[in-house]
């Protein structure tokens, strides 16, 4: 299994973070109307989404998680990041953006790139994400590239920047 560092696309380029990268992200991840339904707390320093970055750096290094930043090819500024994990026969993956590039696409073209790459590889034969029951806007990126609903897990995720308490998420999936 081969994991591109750089995806090109007709909108944008996914590609490895480097340590420039942690101004533009802590912008995103800062924001709360962008973290609010993740399984992150908000960010509360550049400092924190550097050793973030380095963190992920080592879990490509090993196989474990697989992290682009996205960016607009003609500035390379990183408009937001997705991820995917790669477990024996099951990969899964999320992601976020910048709230200024909210409404263009930009998830949904990036996700169907990971979404394509891991349908690619022959081993995976099941794909998933999920979302927060009340992210309508995640809920129709994963329908849009192609993933469907097989339903809701009770109380099974924290959202920190929402409640300490687990919430209900929906699961989507692609199943080979």
């Amino acid at each position: 299994m081969v994991i591109p560092d750089v995806i090109d696309l007709r909108r944008l380029r996914l590609r490895r973070p480097k340590a420039s990268d942690a101004e533009a992200l802590f912008e995103c991840s800062s924001d709360l109307e962008v973290a609010r339904f993740m399984d992150w707390s908000v960010s509360t320093s550049i400092a924190q989404v550097i050793a973030r970055l380095k963190e992920r750096e080592s879990r490509w290094t090993s196989g474990e998680e697989f992290y682009w930043v996205i960016t607009l090819p003609n500035e390379d500024r990183a408009i937001g990041a997705i991820a995917c994990r790669v477990e024996g026969h099951s990969a899964d993956f999320g992601f976020f953006v910048n709230r200024r590039y909210w409404r263009n696409g930009y998830a949904t073209e990036a996700s169907k790139a990971v979404v394509d790459l891991l349908r690619g590889f022959p081993t995976v034969s099941r794909l998933w994400a999920t979302c927060d029951v009340q992210n309508v806007a995640s809920a129709r990126v994963l329908e849009k590239v192609g993933l469907s609903r097989e339903g809701t897990l009770p109380r099974s995720i924290v959202r920190p920047n929402l409640s300490s308490e687990a919430r209900d998420a929906f699961v989507y999936s692609w199943v080979r």
